[in-house]
């Protein structure tokens, strides 16, 4: 048995078509929906598991406040040491990317993947919901706030919103600097910015992925929360985002964020599944 692990930085249509595969293989063999793609913007990494010839593997590294890995192993290629293998490189390139501490992403509609990971030393960090949009629950739009304006972001923005999602999250202020400026380079994600009488005061991030939105990076500077100003952007993002023709929107929270997790169901979210975050030991 001849096992490589190896970094794709460009891929062909052929191999797109055969990891695409393998991601849809290994959900449906355990009915998961993991959130690995293989069409990679400048944020993420990809590495590749190939066994006798044949692409079995494939893990990907999204880069931001954190590194986030996850991976998946064809269904008839398993225990075979492929998964570790794929997990220990993911880990040494994310810490060659400056990340100290990887974390795992698991899917729990399946009890597989936390098995695999805690077998790894990886310990639980947290979980969160990921939330669909019900069109048929959007409330009415709220009166709007005097003073606030909400618009797109542009590259001049990054420091603004860096700031913002630093105060908002409490990230060391390189590491989100580094994560905005690299995502307003991608053209799978873009930004809106939230201004309260010409101050930056919120900030959220768009990511259009198979057929669907998410919404992300939702944060709002600590003395305006409270405010309204979060329900406000949310609810007109969402009228945005449906003039726009979009019907899929989704969105994810910190299963024990009640203020937001509230927030969202208010606005027409409900949970549909549940990741866990494990960090590596």
């Amino acid at each position: 048995m001849s096992l490589k692990i190896f970094t794709l930085a460009v891929l062909d249509d052929p191999t797109f078509v055969l990891l695409t595969d393998l991601v849809a293989r290994c959900n449906q063999a355990e009915n998961l929906d993991l959130p690995i793609s293989a069409d990679l913007g400048s944020a993420a990494r990809l590495l590749v598991a190939d066994l006798d010839g044949e692409l079995v593997g494939l893990a990907t590294i999204s880069l931001g406040r954190e590194a986030e890995i996850c991976l998946c192993v064809d269904p008839r290629r398993r225990r075979r040491g492929i998964g570790r293998a794929l997990a220990v490189a993911s880990a040494m390139r994310a810490i060659a990317e400056g990340c100290s501490e990887p974390v795992f992403v698991v899917d729990l509609a399946a009890d597989s993947g936390c098995i695999f990971v805690v077998q790894l030393g990886a310990r639980f960090s947290l979980a969160e919901h990921r939330m669909d949009l019900d069109l048929s629950l959007i409330p009415p739009a709220p009166t709007p706030i005097h003073g606030l304006c909400i618009r797109p972001v542009r590259f001049d923005d990054a420091p603004a919103m860096s700031q913002i999602l630093t105060l908002a999250f409490d990230d060391p202020p390189e590491l989100v600097g580094h994560f905005v400026t690299e995502r307003l380079a991608s053209r799978f994600h873009r930004f809106l910015l939230a201004e309260f009488d010409g101050q930056p005061v919120g900030t959220l991030r768009l990511i259009q992925e198979d057929g669907w939105v998410y919404i992300t990076t939702f944060g709002v500077t600590p003395q305006y929360q409270g405010r309204g100003i979060g329900r406000q952007m949310l609810l007109s993002v969402i009228t945005m985002l449906r003039h726009e023709g979009q019907r899929a929107i989704r969105i994810e929270v910190e299963t024990h964020n009640s203020a937001a997790l509230s927030l969202y169901e208010s606005c027409g979210f409900r949970r549909r599944r549940t990741f866990a975050y494990y960090c590596l030991a």
